[in-house]
């Protein structure tokens, strides 16, 4: 967890637990967080492409997360599970 200090002259030490720090961003604060992780390199720019506007049910938000995490990890991939990728695009 990251600390932070109030004053230099004196150590105050605040744990902020991600969650809570979360919990508490208006959504133009966490937009602001966005931003500044993909400038910092954490997340790639394109990262938001498609989900700005669009709302999913819970099981079609899982199916785009394992989509994402499939994302540019082709190479990982066995050739069996590369098959398998390539053959159900194939009937789209």
């Amino acid at each position: 967890m990251p600390r932070f200090y109030e004053y230099e002259e004196v150590e105050v030490h605040v744990d902020i637990d991600v969650d809570d720090f979360l919990d508490k961003c208006n959504t133009s604060e966490k937009e602001e967080l966005i931003k500044a992780l993909i400038e910092d390199g954490y997340l790639k720019k394109d990262c938001r492409e498609g989900f700005e506007d669009q709302k999913y049910s819970v099981s079609e938000a899982f199916y785009q997360e394992a989509l994402n995490k499939l994302h540019g990890k082709w190479n990982m991939l066995t050739k069996e599970e590369e098959e398998t990728i390539l053959n159900i695009a194939k009937r789209f």
